[in-house]
Order: structure tokens, then C-alpha cells, then sequence
């Protein structure tokens, strides 16, 4: 690292407020700059630009992960840092569509009961061994008893070997989201030797080996986490797309470096002390675009929802759950959350944007309603009175945070006894499996290709929302026979989810992340991809 001392940090960061503050004559000229630092991929590099291979990458990021075996957790931590290290069969590019990863290919039967994978050949793990089909079936053995989207979604799925190189997955009931659940990136599908899994304990593997661009070299507790370029590396092929195709360690070393203060990465990449940083807050990016060594990307990246315990408590009750439903007023909590609408999109439905064939204008007219006087009788009709409601959250996440003291506000405006709990990133997220411990959860999540694939809709999931109306909509969605056909009851299904309300989507948001003016090839989706990343300068 690349250490400043403290009194230069702050001087920088006034020196580059007072920048902000006279720029405003500035800001149509520098129009173009601005736009060209706020495009979400940048996968084409200058013609006249020189690559740096090896060096290190520092990155400055908000949270630790409890763990990296990342089948074992939800935590976005751990997924943005494991899908340096592992791979899974199958994998996203950057439309969310499916493509072959460890697999060279598979096959689907026309019952859909059988997916083929056919195994990469040359493939080795970063302990020497080679890839073979005993390991994925171990590997996706393990995942289907442990993630939650497996068990719901593909409940049943068996593991054959059919030679050293063929995987089958016998499905017992197929679905359109077969393929969408092999490729998911939260607990996603890591693909691990069979040895380490075998000697696994219920805590998880003792050792992090995948086959992915970088192996794990060390953890310094709240420090960092080092990863270095796993020289054996055989990559795809094709033209890089979000997670598929082809990746490089430009990089000999990733240094992730736990930061929960924003400003503390912030000052760190005015500084050089960091190459790059993610989760800049919003109202930070005039300050870094003000910088001519600076630039962000800002990217599309999630939904912000608030999530009730619908398992024990006040919230079993729907009357409860639509009280705050009424009592939110969505827009001052997305201020709060990012600075100003250039940031976030009110909208009502589970889809990233309206071309999506899944886009629908039912649930719009219970989207933001807002009424206090009708969360207040809606209270009343629910027998509330007076108990404690306990919201939990976190302040690695900003956005996390800044909505829940304002959610906390309004529930209060209409009668709502709540308890903020604010703690670190890693006990909230053990605390969320305990169902006695939270009523309210704040939570941002990655778009997915169906609506259905949210987590926060998963009776499996932290919040258990146990709805029969939204299971039956959610199966008629799933064993539709085509694509297009399951897309048709997108309009009962969002009609449901608003009168259910087992969790209030707030809206859509931008991820911004900063870097060092020279950096190239930077890709964020289900978190920042630092594989074809280099430096021009």
C-alpha cells in the first residue's frame, strides 16, 4: 500500500471540496468528461495505451465477509470476493443470460429432466489436481443441500458422473428456471475439490482452492484479504461479457481491503493509497469526478427493499405488513439512501428496467402509496398495540443505514413503537437467521432474469415469506411451458406480491464504484469483476 499520512487525506479532501464548490461555471464543459467517467463497462482499451501486466491492485471495499466458502452464505462480501477464486459450470454475461463456464457445453432433454455438462478439459484447481467430474458432482452435491435457491427451486436434483469429464443433473421437475439457478451467483454453485469437501466440518472447508484467475494467498482479519494470480489458469476463450468468457490476471496481486467508513475510501483514493473503490456514496461522485486522476463508474446494480420477518411477530399478521407498506414515503427514503435521483428509479415492479418482457404496470397504484392515515387504521384493524418492533441494520452499507433511520421516522409518524439495532455487518447477518431477534430487515439485491429468483422471495430465505397465493402464482410462473408463456401471469404475479407485501420493494439503485484515472477493462455485475483489469498509466 501506497500509506499517506492523515493530515494529507484531509487536506486533499478540502482542497477538493473547495473544487466542488467553484465548479459550477465548469460543469457544462466538463459534460462529456463526465459522461465518459459514468459508462457502465469499459472493455475496449485506447489503441495507444500500454497494459501493465503483474503489480498489485488495491481495492478498498465496505464489509469483511464471514467466510469464503460461499456456498455456506448469502453475504455479498464473500460472493464479490470468492468469484475471483472459484467458478461454477455455468455463469451470467453481462444480459443475464446463461453461458458455459467450467463447462465447455451441456445439453438440456426435451423432458427438461437431464442437463448434460460436458467438462473443459486441462482444467487443475490451484492445488495442482486436476478437474474432474467426481468433483463436480461433490461440489454440486454440497450446494444443493446447502443453497437456499437450489432447495427451493430445483428441490430433488441428483448428481451423476457418467465418465471423467460428464456431468448429468437429474432434475425431478422441471422448470424455466433450471438454468437461471445453476448460473445464480449468490451462494453460487463453486465448483471446489472433492478431497476439501470431503473433509469439510459444519463450519464450512478449512481451505479456499477453486479454479478461477486468482487463488487465495491470505486473510488478515478486519484487514484484508490477498489474492494472487494463479499462473496455471486456463481461461475461455470467447470475447469477456459480464462473467462469461474470457478472463485474465492482468494483476500478479488483489489486496480486498475492509473499509467500512466511506470516507476513509474515499480520502484513500484521492490519496493513490487504493486503485479502486466500491460503494461509493452517491453524493461523492462530483467530488472524485472533480479529480482529473479520478473517475466512477456508475452501474445499474439492485433493488432496495425492506424485508419482514413473516415467520414470528407482528409481521405474520398482513395488516401489519400493509401498514407500513402505507406509512413509507418512498422517496425521502431514497434520498437518504442515494443522495439524488440520479442514482435511483421509483419503480414498482421486480425487473430492472421496462423493456423487460417481465414489465408490468400491476402493483404500481400500491408502490408508494404513502398514507398515513390509512397505515394508522390498517394498525388499528390489525389489534396493534404498542409492542416493540425491532429493526435491524447496518452502517458498512450507507444505503442500508440512511433508510432505516428514516423508515424508522415515518413508522413512528403513525404510532409504530420501533427499536433501531444497529450492528456490525457479520452478527446482523447471523442475527437475521434468528427468528426472534429482528422484525425488519433493509436489504439491497442484484437484479435478477426472473422475478421469481429474488432471494426475498424465497420461504427458505431470511424473512420466510410463507404466502400460498404467492407460491401458487410463483408455480404457474416456473412450469410454464416456455419462456414467453411464463412471462403472461408477470401481471398476477406483481398483483399479488403488492397485496401480500411479505417485503416492500423501495426501488432501484446505481452502484458506484471509483478507480485511479489509468484503469481499464473494470466490469460490475452480481458485484465488481477485477479479472481484465489493467492500468494505462
Amino acid at each position: 500500500m501506497k500509506l499517506k499520512s492523515f493530515m494529507y487525506i484531509m487536506l486533499l479532501l478540502a482542497l477538493s471540496m473547495v473544487i466542488v464548490a467553484c465548479s459550477n461555471d465548469k460543469e457544462e464543459a466538463d459534460k462529456s468528461k463526465e459522461e465518459d467517467k459514468t459508462e457502465t463497462t469499459d472493455t475496449e482499451k485506447e489503441d495507444n495505451a500500454e497494459v501493465e501486466e503483474g503489480g498489485e491492485l488495491q481495492v478498498a471495499v465496505p464489509a469483511q465477509p464471514p467466510t469464503l466458502d460461499v456456498v455456506t452464505t448469502t453475504a455479498t462480501a464473500a460472493r464479490d470476493i470468492s468469484q475471483h477464486i472459484y467458478e461454477a459450470l455455468v455463469t451470467y454475461n453481462s444480459k443475464l443470460e446463461v453461458e458455459p463456464m467450467l463447462a465447455e457445453s451441456y445439453d438440456i432433454s426435451e423432458d427438461g429432466k437431464t442437463v448434460t455438462f460436458h467438462l473443459r478439459e486441462g482444467i487443475k484447481f490451484h492445488n495442482g489436481d486436476d478437474l474432474t467430474a467426481d468433483d463436480v458432482v461433490a461440489s454440486m452435491e454440497r450446494w444443493q443441500g446447502l443453497s437456499s435457491s437450489a432447495k427451493t427451486f430445483i428441490d430433488g436434483t441428483t448428481y451423476e458422473a457418467t465418465d471423467a469429464k460428464t456431468v448429468v443433473a437429474h432434475i425431478v421437475k422441471p422448470s424455466v428456471l433450471d438454468m437461471f439457478i445453476f448460473a445464480d451467483m449468490t451462494q453460487f454453485a463453486a465448483i471446489m475439490p472433492k478431497s476439501i469437501i470431503d473433509a469439510a466440518s459444519a463450519d464450512g472447508v478449512d481451505e479456499y482452492i477453486g479454479t478461477g484467475p486468482y487463488k487465495f494467498e491470505e486473510w488478515k482479519q478486519d484487514q484484508y484479504i490477498h489474492l494472487t494470480k494463479y499462473s496455471d489458469f486456463i481461461s475461455r476463450t470467447e470475447a469477456p461479457d459480464g462473467l462469461s468468457g474470457e478472463k485474465k490476471a492482468i494483476s500478479s496481486d488483489i489486496f480486498f481491503n475492509f473499509l467500512t467508513d466511506p470516507s476513509t475510501r474515499v480520502a484513500g483514493l484521492m490519496s493513490a493509497e487504493y486503485d479502486v473503490a466500491t460503494a461509493i456514496p452517491q453524493d461523492n461522485v462530483k467530488l472524485l469526478d472533480s479529480n482529473d486522476d479520478l473517475k466512477t463508474k456508475i452501474v445499474p446494480s439492485s433493488l432496495l427493499v425492506a424485508m419482514f420477518n413473516n415467520k414470528v411477530g407482528a409481521f405474520t399478521d398482513k395488516k401489519m405488513r400493509q401498514a407500513v407498506n402505507a406509512a413509507i414515503n418512498v422517496e425521502d427514503v431514497l434520498i437518504s439512501a442515494y443522495s439524488n435521483e440520479e442514482f435511483f428509479v421509483k419503480d414498482h415492479a421486480l425487473v430492472k428496467d421496462k423493456e423487460s418482457g417481465w414489465y408490468t404496470d400491476e402493483g404500481s397504484e400500491e408502490y408508494n402509496s404513502f398514507d398515513p392515515e390509512k397505515a394508522k387504521e390498517l394498525l388499528k384493524e390489525a389489534g396493534y398495540n404498542g409492542e416493540e418492533i425491532v429493526l435491524l441494520t447496518i452502517r458498512e452499507y450507507e444505503s442500508f443505514y440512511n433508510s432505516a433511520v428514516v423508515i424508522q421516522q415515518q413508522l413512528e409518524a403513525v404510532g409504530i413503537n420501533l427499536k433501531l439495532d444497529v450492528r456490525d455487518a457479520a452478527s446482523a447477518l447471523e442475527l437475521t437467521k434468528d427468528e426472534n431477534a429482528w422484525d425488519i430487515w433493509i436489504d439491497e439485491f442484484a437484479f435478477r432474469p426472473l422475478p421469481v429468483q429474488q432471494l426475498f422471495l424465497n420461504p427458505e430465505y431470511m424473512g420466510w415469506p410463507n404466502s400460498p397465493a404467492l407460491a401458487d402464482i410463483n408455480d404457474k410462473i416456473l412450469y410454464a411451458p416456455t419462456l414467453e408463456a411464463a412471462q403472461e401471469f408477470s401481471p398476477d404475479f406483481h398483483k399479488i406480491f403488492w397485496d401480500e407485501v411479505t417485503t416492500v420493494k423501495l426501488g432501484n439503485n446505481s452502484n458506484v464504484t471509483g478507480m485511479q484515472e489509468g484503469m481499464e477493462g473494470y466490469q460490475f455485475i452480481s458485484g465488481p469483476i477485477l479479472w481484465n483489469v489493467s492500468s494505462s498509466k
